[in-house]
């Protein structure tokens, strides 16, 4: 996984990327699931604590859990797309990377009755030519400028610390809600929110493009 230098500055080099959101609010984003015993959780805490946030789904795992998709999508929570399969873009060829995108927005598309509009690459990585091949699907590629690396081993505390203490407006926040440590992010989750929410900070889904 990339750290938050490359996420921050790609915006710079890559036209329809983007790694910041409006400076209203900030953004929590769960790359990863649906997972069937974490993301309902996630999804009562977020409903607990008045926020939205926006999920990343894989097609494969959305075919298998459709309900939790569209629970998330019906509590207002923006639903993305990370992929089909969740392979990495760095190394696929154009028409493997294709079938991913279309796969993963068909798959989102049958479920929730939307279209999706947000894409990010499964960790992050990408050839580029991919903002442009989104750009042309009506699409956009979206990174993050904070993520706690909720993906290794890191305690909740210092989830919570390295979220609470370094969070700005506008900031896009990488989390998962599928893979190994899952259950440390679940434990520093109500306390983060507590905590954001606290400091009257609106923590909002990204919006779909609109050009």
């Amino acid at each position: 996984m990339m750290s938050d230098i490359f996420p921050r500055m790609a915006p710079l080099f890559f036209r329809n990327v983007v790694s910041r959101g409006d400076p209203a609010g900030i953004y929590l984003t769960f790359d990863d699931g649906p997972d069937p015993v974490f993301t309902p959780k996630i999804l009562d805490l977020l409903e607990r604590f008045n926020c939205h946030a926006t999920f990343f789904v894989t097609g494969r795992k959305a075919e298998k859990h459709p309900d939790i998709v569209r629970a998330a999508g019906k509590a207002g929570h923006t639903i993305g797309s990370h992929g089909y399969t969740h392979r990495s873009f760095l190394f696929a060829d154009q028409n493997a990377v294709l079938d991913e995108i279309n796969r993963s927005a068909s798959v989102i598309s049958d479920i929730t009755g939307c279209d999706t509009r947000l894409f990010r690459p499964p960790h992050g990585f990408f050839r580029p030519s991919l903002p442009s091949v989104l750009k042309e699907l009506g699409m956009k590629l979206v990174l993050w400028s904070l993520s706690p690396a909720d993906f290794v081993a890191n305690p909740p505390t210092v989830l919570e610390r390295r979220i609470v203490r370094k969070v700005r407006t506008g900031d896009i926040v990488l989390l998962h809600d599928g893979g190994k440590w899952v259950d440390n992010l679940l434990t520093a989750l109500p306390r983060i929110l507590e905590r954001l929410t606290s400091r009257e900070l609106a923590l909002k889904s990204l919006s779909p493009p609109t050009e």
